[in-house]
């Protein structure tokens, strides 16, 4: 199999990039307003538009001027494999409260009740590769190099055993951190028999940038 290169330099981080200060005197829709959302097509975010295409997904944070906890936030759009999904995020208080999903693309964040308090919406400085499938019946395991990091970052590499390619796409795969809280430039073996690996970013400054390959055998 081919090695993977692809290029991770993140957008700067913009806590209304995606919505913008807004209240609602009932359930409805946030209005995707932010300035990551005008970009592509109007009313959705896009990771394509702000992000290198080495980036597959980002999560994202919902804040508020006061206290919304009674209300329940719901996103929709896709993760950073391309798969549709929906995540329940419950309103903030005094803390911004952060997805779990990372996020491809969003259509549609749906408050179930009135919103009273300024309401914002953007990504947060965590992002994530797509998955990677890597070549399971080598005979010797691959490699993932990462190489000419700038800024500051903080970042793990996980590989799967999961059956990554199945015809029906799964929303969970088991993953394995292989290296972890790195910050630096690193060379990192994958365990023999791996199917896939990704790069996760845990965190990030404004600026930071790498580059992954993935280097694998075709026996």
């Amino acid at each position: 199999m081919r090695p993977y290169r692809l290029d991770i330099d993140p957008a700067d981080v913009d806590v209304d990039g995606i919505a913008e200060n807004q209240t609602l005197v009932g359930a409805g829709n946030l209005t995707l307003d932010g300035a990551l959302c005008d970009l592509g097509t109007a009313g959705q975010f896009d990771i394509a538009d702000a992000y290198s295409s080495g980036i597959g997904g980002v999560q994202i944070a919902i804040d508020s001027a006061g206290d919304v906890s009674g209300v329940t936030f719901t996103v929709t759009g896709k993760n950073e494999d391309g798969i549709s999904t929906t995540e329940d995020i419950t309103g903030v208080t005094t803390t911004a409260v952060e997805s779990t999903t990372y996020w491809s693309q969003i259509t549609q964040i749906a408050a179930d009740g009135a919103v009273g308090s300024n309401v914002f919406v953007g990504p947060v400085d965590e992002i994530i590769t797509r998955t990677l499938p890597v070549n399971r019946r080598a005979t010797e395991a691959g490699t993932a190099v990462v190489s000419g990091l700038s800024g500051t970052c903080q970042f793990d590499i996980d590989e799967t055993f999961d059956d990554i390619q199945s015809t029906v796409p799964a929303l969970t795969t088991n993953w394995i951190t292989k290296n972890s809280n790195a910050s630096a430039d690193v060379v990192q073996a994958l365990s023999l028999h791996a199917t896939g690996v990704r790069l996760k970013f845990d965190s990030y400054t404004n600026g930071a940038e790498l580059q992954l390959t993935v280097l694998q055998n075709n026996g």
